[in-house]
């Protein structure tokens, strides 16, 4: 009997975990190929929603994906494990010791073998090389650092309340107005007002959140008219905004910037930018200068073509010679949809056309109620369909729906959503423990 064909999937985020679904099930069920998901967490939680885990709005003890439960439901292979090297010549990627919390060796150092790797690692916040950022600022890469924030925000919010904090205030700074930034900064004002509602004495007038970015607006890389509507709904929930700030340190109490002005905050948060992880450098491979693998049209790395890569941290070109893709979770989750049948494809010996990336769009959450958004290229590529209000918000939740149905079948997801809506008539809006 031959050897199956291994591939191993390093990375269980957005475009991982849907990568080894779709392989398991069609792959892995048919005894076609080994299909192994690698991950040094043993949970996956959806890396566009960390805001709301960092505001208690998600509680990720219900949302968490647990992999060694759904690797034997799809038809894969779950090692835990961090990935700590690359030997091409031997067809290994090293795994490092996994460690308990006290730091005693659960799992010895180990290494695993493969016939193709998919390297589909993420990537982290990029500070820049900012002075005191990585000292003083809090980030939002994983779900810890979302819930060390979540920690941060209620033992602040109860020192205020409390009178513990002689400024009678809590003043938080985001650095960066992408997505993330806004996002994060109408989730926190949304939760201090559920807060309030729910009986907590720290009133929204207490609240002072600030957006400091260095572009003329906010949500830069959205239409204007957008830009100008989520500015609009910060202004109306008393959310400052400071753009053409750039941020030339961070100290313990604040940020200073380039031209001179000082912004206090008692949390501050970095949200600006991205870029792959350092180590990937040591790799091997092809990288850019954001330390993300340089990959050609059909996601192989330039280097080997038995490497690929996806994700935020691949330097994936938008068509021959075009410009790299944007580290957004709708290019993952495209690429993880389309290496899938491209993997079939090559095992069978067919002829794999390249990646063709279709935007569609973007979508910003301004709180529980209300988002705004362009559709523009699922109406048509001539065409702006720009959405705001109370219909984009439906439109945005359902994006985590997709994700849901992508990774546990429409079955399965239909009854997580029908979950979700009893808990919420049973349970508090927040999570505040």
């Amino acid at each position: 009997m031959s050897k199956l064909h291994r591939i191993v999937i390093v990375g269980g985020g957005a475009g991982g975990l849907e990568l080894a679904t779709r392989l398991g099930r069609t792959l892995g069920s048919g005894k076609r190929a080994e299909i192994v998901l690698v991950d040094g967490s043993p949970t996956h939680i959806w890396k566009p929603l960390l805001h709301e885990v960092a505001t208690g709005a998600l509680n990720t003890g219900e949302d968490e994906v647990n992999y060694f439960g759904h690797a034997w439901r799809n038809g894969y292979r779950f090692e835990f494990g961090w990935m700590a090297g690359l030997d091409r010549e031997r067809k290994a990627i090293h795994i490092a010791p996994v460690l308990a919390a006290d730091g005693s060796e659960l799992a010895a150092a180990r290494e695993i073998t493969y016939d193709t790797v998919v390297l589909a690692l993420g990537a982290i916040a990029n500070d820049f090389g900012t002075p005191g950022a990585q000292a003083h600022c809090m980030f939002l890469n994983t779900p810890d650092d979302a819930e060390r924030l979540r920690r941060r925000i209620l033992d602040l919010s109860f020192a205020v309340s409390s009178g513990g904090n002689p400024v009678q205030k809590l003043a938080i700074g985001i650095v960066g107005a992408g997505p993330t930034g806004v996002e994060l900064a109408a989730e926190i004002d949304h939760t201090i007002r559920e807060m309030h509602n729910l009986g907590a004495s720290l009133s929204p007038a207490q609240l002072e959140i600030t957006i400091i970015e260095g572009a003329p607006r906010i949500l830069s890389g959205a239409p204007e008219s957008l830009s100008e509507y989520a500015t609009a709904a910060l202004a109306e929930r008393g959310i400052l905004v400071a753009c053409n700030s750039r941020v030339a340190a961070v100290t313990e109490d604040g940020f200073e910037l380039a031209d001179g002005r000082r912004i206090h905050a008692d949390i501050r948060v970095w949200a600006a930018g991205v870029k792959a992880a350092d180590w990937l450098t040591t790799l091997g491979l092809a990288t850019n200068r954001l330390n993300q693998i340089e990959v050609t049209t059909t996601l192989q790395t330039l280097t080997d073509p038995n490497v690929f890569a996806i994700g935020d941290c691949a330097a994936a070109p938008n068509g021959e010679g075009g410009p790299a893709l944007p580290a957004t979770a709708q290019v993952a989750h495209q690429q993880a949809s389309w290496l899938a049948g491209a993997l079939n494809d090559r095992l069978a010996g067919r002829e794999v056309k390249p990646f063709v990336f279709k935007p569609q769009g973007i979508m910003v959450s301004l709180g529980k109620h209300t988002a705004v958004g362009s559709l523009a290229a699922i109406v048509g590529p001539q065409r702006n369909y720009y959405v705001e209000g109370r219909g984009a918000k439906l439109i945005y939740a359902s994006l985590y729906r997709l994700h849901q149905a992508a990774v546990h079948g429409w079955i399965l997801a239909g009854l997580l959503w029908i979950g979700d809506k009893l808990r919420r008539v049973a349970r508090p809006t927040l999570k505040l423990h």
